[in-house]
């Protein structure tokens, strides 16, 4: 049998995977991406061709996007309680929620810490790019606070994968004029989250802290 190696980078969306593998108690390698000039290198992209983090290994199987590679670890690993049964109306909010993040929040991030990446090297355009998707993300966190109400979780008492992606996206926050650890329901959710085992060996892991000093 394999033992699967995930490929990542500190602080990065390799986070939630990192802490999902530590909260199945599964046995996995863990492997450092360098990159120079911010480049990877060739070995790394012929397992990612985008060049991007994280990547998971196992036997054949090769997966990248943070959110797939949740999911694999949730149904690969049922007894681990990542995700509810299929088929059941939990299971529908939690891939909701995991979707939503991926697919706007964490793209949403993604324009807002690269935005030549959208603009090409205008600096005017950069920076109403930056002013922008920092008013999105601030939306959508208050979105995210007002639907978990006082949770705990994002599935009421049930913990999910899913609370471990929004804990990655809420460490991103950090370097925002307000973080999103300032809202009542999102920041009691995530040093909820932060103290649980998994996400605690994840953290020291990466050399990383759930409250960083550098914001």
């Amino acid at each position: 049998m394999s033992v699967p190696t995930l490929y990542f980078m500190p602080g990065t969306a390799a986070m939630a995977p990192h802490a999902a593998l530590e909260e199945a108690g599964v046995g996995y390698t863990l492997e450092r991406v360098v990159r120079e000039n911010g480049v990877a290198s060739p070995e790394y992209l012929a397992i990612n061709p985008l060049g991007r983090v994280p990547a998971y290994v196992d036997g054949d199987l090769v997966l990248w996007e943070s959110a797939a590679v949740c999911i694999h670890i949730a149904d690969t690993n049922p007894d681990a309680g990542l995700l509810p049964p299929s088929g059941t109306a939990a299971r529908a909010v939690s891939l909701r929620w995991l979707i939503y993040f991926t697919n706007t929040v964490q793209s949403t991030f993604l324009n807002h810490a690269y935005p030549s990446r959208v603009v090409g090297p205008d600096e005017a355009a950069a920076a109403a790019v930056v002013a922008g998707t920092g008013r999105a993300l601030d939306a959508a966190f208050d979105h995210v606070d007002a639907l978990l109400g006082t949770g705990p979780y994002l599935l009421g008492e049930t913990f999910s994968v899913a609370d471990i992606y929004l804990h990655m996206l809420t460490r991103w926050c950090r370097r925002l004029p307000r973080k999103a650890w300032s809202l009542p329901n999102v920041g009691a959710h995530y040093a909820l989250v932060s103290e649980r085992p998994s996400v605690v060996r994840m953290l020291e892991a990466q050399g990383i802290a759930a409250y960083p000093d550098d914001f």
